[in-house]
C-alpha cells in the first residue's frame, strides 16, 4: 500500500515538476485516480471588497462522469453567501473539508448533490502566505470516508502546485516587465553574443549592439556602468553572473536611455559659457565704458560660444541710413569698413527678424546685387567663396531693424545646430542692449540738464548755472523759488494731464516775463526756479516778481476749461561766500513765508526767518513727542452759565500745553496738518472727563478734522470708548469750516452724520465770517456763540445806540427767529452782563463768570 501511494504521489508530482502549471492537467488525472475518485479539481479562492468568491479554473473527470469545468454556478460563487462559509472558515485555518456529502449542513448539500457527488475530499492552497484557492477530489459512485494518509496525499500534490504557482506568478510578472519595460534588457554570452533581447532594445537598436563584456568578466558578480553614444546616449550596467564554481556563465545588460539628461548638460554647459563670456563683456564695460570695442567683445564671446563659427563680423545702421562693419573675427575689418550696405541689401532675401542659417549659394545671390567694387572688396576681405554657411541675426530696436550678427563656418552647410541659433541670438539681444545705451546716452546730456515736460533747464542745470554766477560776482544777483498756488486741485478735478498742460501753460509765461539774461527752470512738481542777474538794486528783482505774480494770475484756458491760479515767490539776495545750495535754502524760506502770509504774494529773505524756522520745527517736533507719549498736554475747563440763574450749565474744553500757549501751538499744528491727530485727543479725553462733572461739555473742532470722511465715525468711537452719552457732548465749528477747501470738500456732510449720532453742534464766533448767514437756516446747527470782538466792543457801559450793541442785538434776534440757542462769549465785566441779560441772552461765558482751569 505504501508503495503504491509512494508511485501516485510521484505520477502526480512529475507533471508540475517537469512543466510546471502547464503539467496540471496531468497532475489532476494521477490525483484522481491515485484516489480512487472520478473528478479532480482546482477552485481559485478572491476576496473582493470584504466578499470570498471561488470559480473553478482546471478539471479532470474519469469515465461516465459529467464534466463540471463549464458550470456557471461553479464561477464567480460568493463562499459565505451560498452557503459555504463552513468551507471558509476551515479553509482559512488551514484544514480540509471531507466526508460523505449527506453528513454535511443541509445549505451546502443541493449544488454539490446537483453535480452527483457521493463524497469529497477538498484541502486549502497557500500561496505567498495568502489563501489562493483549494485542490479536491469527487468520489460520484460510494459515500465514504477519506483517511488521513489520502488527505496528506493531497496536501503534498497542492503544496506542490502552490510552489508551481507562486513561481508562475513571479516569472508571469517579471516576464510582462521584461517585455513591456522601456528600459533596455539583454542576455549575451562571453564572447558578447547576444542571448536574449527586449523588445525597447531590438526597437532601438535593430543591427544589435556591441557591448563591452570583456570589463564585466574581469569582476563576476560586481556591476560595471559606462555610457554609449552610439545614435543615442544609453548608460548601461553590465553584470557578470558566476554560475558553479565561479564560472561566469551569461553577462546581463541593463541600458537606460539618458539622450535627453546628456542634451540637457551639454546644453548647459553652452548657456554657461554663454554667461561666462557675457560678463567678460560686461566687466569690460563697467571698466572702459562703452565704445565700439564692445561690439568687438561681443563678437568674439559669440565664437567662444558657438565653436562651429569660425569667423564673424557686426554691421550697425549708422546716421547715413547704411549698415557698416564696426567689428569682425577671421577677415580683414579695415577693408570691410569700406563697405556700405543700404537697408534693402542684408543678406537675407525674406527680412528675418530671428536668427536664420543661409549657404553660399545665399550668398552668392547676395553678391550678385552689390556693385563692382564692393564685391571686390567683401570678396578680398572677407573670402566670400570659401563661406559655407552663415548664422546670421538680425537686431531690432522698436521695430526698426538697427544691426546684424554674422557667424560663418568654412565646412559644412548644416554645420550650425538649433541652440547655436539660440545661443546667436541671445548675443544678438545683448547687442541690441548695447545699441539701446548708446542711443540712450546721446539723450543723456539733454535729459541731464532739462525738463521733459516744460522744456525748461532742471534744478541740475540751474545749479551749474548759479555756481558760475556766484563766481563771477554775488552781489548783483538774486534767486527766487516759486510754488504754483491751485495746482492740486487742478490735478484732482481735471486730471494730472490737465495739471501738465497748465504746467506747459505757466512755464512758457515765466518764459516771457523775464529778461533775455535771465533764467528759469522746474525744480520739479510745481516749483520753479529763477536765476537774476547783473541787478542794480533789489528793487529790480522786485519788480520782476512782481510780473511773474502778474502772469500767474491770468485766466489759464486748457481744452475746454479755464483755470485761475497764482504763484507765491520767495526771493534771496546773492551774497559773497554763499554757496548755491545755501542761497536756494534762503530763496526756499522766504517761499515759506509768503505761503505762510497768504499765498499769491512775494517776500524777501531776512536773517531771522531762520531763526524762526528753526524754533517753529523744534516746537513741532516736541510737540509731535508729547502727543505720542501722551505727555506735556492737559485740558482746561471753562464754565458756560445761565445768565438768568447764574448755574452752570456745561463746561467748554480748551487744550493746553507745557511749552507755549494756544495761539502759538494751535496755528503750528494747523500749518503742518496736526490737527486731526490733537483734536482725537482733546476729543478722547473730554468725552472721558465728562462722567467727573456731569455736565454738557464743549469741544472745538478744527477745519481739518472736519473736513475728514472719517471724521463722524471717530467721535462715534471715542463716545463708545468711554460711555459718555452722545447728547452731552457739544461740538464747536468755526465758520470757516463752511466754505469747501481748495478740493473742494464740504464739511456739510460731516454735520448731518454727526446730528445722526445725537451730537450737539454750536457755529463758533458767530458773526465774524459770511457764508453761515445765508447756510445758517438749512444747517443741523443746535446754537451760536457770539464772538468775544463783539462782545469787547460793546464799551462800558454799553450804548444800546451804538452800532456794535445793535449788531449784537441782531446777533440775538437772528438766533431766537431760527429756535437756535445763543451763548456770549468774551464777558468780563458787570456792564456787559447786565446789557446782555437786559437783551435777554440766555446762556454766556467769560472771565467774569469763570476762567479756564483743570478739573
Amino acid at each position: 500500500m505504501d508503495d503504491n501511494w509512494g508511485l501516485g504521489l510521484f505520477q502526480a508530482l512529475l507533471p508540475l515538476l517537469r512543466k510546471g502549471l502547464n503539467g496540471l492537467p496531468q497532475a489532476l488525472e494521477a490525483v484522481g485516480r491515485a484516489l480512487l475518485a472520478q473528478r479532480a479539481y482546482l477552485f481559485r479562492l478572491e476576496e473582493r471588497q470584504g466578499i470570498w468568491y471561488t470559480s473553478q479554473l482546471s478539471e479532470w473527470t474519469g469515465p461516465d462522469t459529467t464534466p463540471q469545468l463549464h458550470n456557471p454556478a461553479l464561477q464567480n460563487l460568493p463562499m459565505r453567501e451560498a452557503g459555504y462559509g463552513r468551507w471558509l472558515n476551515l479553509f482559512l485555518q488551514d484544514r480540509a473539508v471531507a466526508g460523505p456529502v449527506r453528513s454535511f449542513p443541509e445549505e451546502e448539500r443541493p449544488l454539490l448533490e446537483a453535480q452527483d457527488i457521493q463524497s469529497l475530499l477538498v484541502v486549502p492552497i497557500w500561496v505567498e502566505g495568502r489563501l489562493w484557492g483549494f485542490l479536491g477530489v469527487d468520489d460520484c459512485r460510494r459515500k465514504r470516508e477519506f483517511p488521513p494518509e489520502e488527505e496528506a496525499f493531497l496536501r503534498a500534490v497542492a503544496e506542490v502546485l502552490a510552489l508551481a504557482m507562486e513561481l508562475w506568478e513571479r516569472t508571469q510578472g517579471l516576464g510582462h516587465l521584461l517585455e513591456a519595460a522601456p528600459l533596455y534588457l539583454a542576455r549575451l554570452d562571453k564572447e558578447g553574443r547576444l542571448l536574449y533581447a527586449n523588445p525597447s532594445l531590438k526597437r532601438a537598436f535593430p543591427q544589435g549592439v556591441s557591448l563591452p563584456v570583456a570589463e564585466a568578466l574581469s569582476v563576476p558578480g560586481k556591476p560595471r556602468t559606462f555610457l554609449s553614444q552610439e545614435g543615442q546616449a544609453v548608460e548601461w550596467i553590465l553584470l557578470a553572473v558566476p554560475g558553479p564554481g565561479a564560472e561566469v556563465l551569461e553577462v546581463l545588460a541593463l541600458g537606460v536611455d539618458v539622450t535627453e539628461r546628456e542634451q540637457a548638460r551639454a546644453r548647459e554647459t553652452r548657456w554657461n559659457t554663454f554667461r561666462r563670456n557675457l560678463l567678460r563683456v560686461y566687466e569690460t564695460l563697467m571698466a572702459e565704458g562703452l565704445s565700439d570695442s564692445l561690439f568687438g567683445l561681443i563678437l568674439e564671446a559669440a565664437l567662444d560660444t558657438i565653436p562651429t563659427a569660425q569667423a564673424g563680423s557686426v554691421t550697425v545702421l549708422m546716421e547715413d541710413g547704411c549698415y557698416h562693419f564696426l567689428a569682425a573675427q577671421g577677415y580683414d575689418l579695415e577693408a570691410l569698413r569700406q563697405v556700405c550696405l543700404r537697408p534693402e541689401e542684408p543678406l537675407s532675401l525674406t527680412g528675418h527678424k530671428e536668427a536664420q542659417v543661409f549657404t553660399w549659394k545665399d550668398l552668392e545671390r547676395f553678391n550678385a546685387r552689390l556693385d563692382e567694387t564692393r564685391r571686390r572688396v567683401m570678396e578680398e576681405a572677407g573670402r566670400v567663396r570659401e563661406i559655407k554657411a552663415i548664422l546670421s541675426v538680425p537686431v531690432y530696436l522698436a521695430g526698426e531693424r538697427k544691426a546684424f550678427l554674422y557667424l560663418d563656418n568654412f565646412e559644412r552647410e548644416d554645420a550650425f545646430t538649433p541652440l547655436d541659433l539660440e545661443l546667436a541670438q541671445a548675443f544678438a539681444s545683448q547687442l541690441g542692449l548695447l545699441l539701446r545705451r548708446m542711443e540712450l546716452e546721446s539723450q543723456i546730456q539733454h535729459l541731464a540738464y532739462h525738463d521733459p515736460l516744460t522744456g525748461l533747464p532742471n534744478r541740475l542745470f540751474f545749479l551749474e548755472k548759479l555756481a558760475q554766477a556766484l563766481k563771477e560776482g554775488a552781489e548783483d544777483l538774486a534767486v527766487m523759488c516759486l510754488d504754483l498756488d491751485g495746482l492740486k486741485l487742478v490735478n484732482d478735478l481735471d486730471g494730472h494731464a490737465a495739471g501738465d498742460e497748465v504746467l506747459r501753460v505757466m512755464a512758457a509765461r515765466f518764459r516771457a516775463a523775464l529778461r533775455p539774461r535771465d533764467l528759469v527752470a522746474r525744480q520739479g512738481g510745481d516749483e520753479f526756479l529763477v536765476l537774476l542777474t547783473n541787478l542794480r538794486s533789489p528793487i529790480e528783482a522786485m519788480r520782476v516778481a512782481e510780473r511773474l505774480l502778474e502772469v500767474a494770475r491770468l485766466p489759464c484756458p486748457v481744452g475746454e476749461r479755464t483755470y485761475h491760479l497764482s504763484t507765491s515767490i520767495g526771493i534771496a539776495m546773492g551774497e559773497p561766500g554763499l554757496s548755491p545750495g545755501e542761497l536756494l535754502k534762503r530763496a526756499d524760506l522766504a517761499l515759506y513765508q509768503a505761503k505762510g502770509e497768504g499765498k499769491n504774494r512775494l517776500s524777501f529773505f531776512e536773517p531771522q526767518l531762520q531763526e524762526e524756522l528753526k524754533r517753529e520745527i523744534a516746537l513741532l517736533e516736541a510737540l509731535r513727542e508729547d502727543l505720542e507719549q501722551g505727555k506735556g498736554l492737559h485740558l482746561a475747563y471753562q464754565p458756560i452759565v445761565d445768565l438768568s440763574t447764574g448755574q452752570r450749565v456745561a463746561l467748554e474744553a480748551l487744550l493746553r500745553w507745557r511749552l507755549a500757549p494756544p495761539s502759538v501751538f494751535i496755528p503750528l499744528a494747523e500749518r503742518h496738518r496736526l490737527m486731526p491727530e490733537l483734536g482725537r485727543w482733546v476729543l478722547r479725553q473730554a468725552c472721558q472727563d465728562q462722567a467727573l462733572h456731569g455736565l454738557k461739555v464743549h469741544v472745538n473742532v478744527s477745519p481739518q478734522e472736519l473736513l475728514d470722511p472719517t471724521y463722524a465715525f471717530r467721535v462715534a468711537e471715542a463716545l463708545e470708548a468711554t460711555s459718555c452719552p452722545p447728547a452731552n457732548l457739544v461740538l464747536e465749528i468755526t465758520e470757516s469750516t463752511l466754505i469747501p477747501d481748495e478740493r473742494g470738500r464740504d464739511a456739510s456732510q460731516a454735520l448731518w452724520a454727526l446730528r445722526e449720532l445725537g451730537v450737539g453742534i454750536f457755529l463758533d464766533d458767530f458773526g465774524s465770517g459770511y457764508s453761515s448767514l445765508e447756510r445758517l437756516a438749512e444747517l443741523p446747527v443746535d446754537g451760536v456763540k457770539l464772538g468775544q470782538t463783539f462782545t469787547q466792543r460793546l464799551g462800558n457801559p454799553p450804548d444800546p445806540q451804538d452800532p456794535a450793541a445793535r449788531m449784537v442785538a441782531a446777533v440775538l434776534a437772528l438766533a431766537q427767529a431760527l429756535g437756535l440757542r445763543a451763548i456770549a462769549e468774551g464777558i468780563e465785566d458787570e456792564a456787559v452782563l447786565a446789557y446782555l441779560k437786559h437783551l435777554g441772552f440766555p446762556f454766556g461765558q467769560g472771565y467774569l463768570l469763570g476762567r479756564p482751569k483743570p478739573l
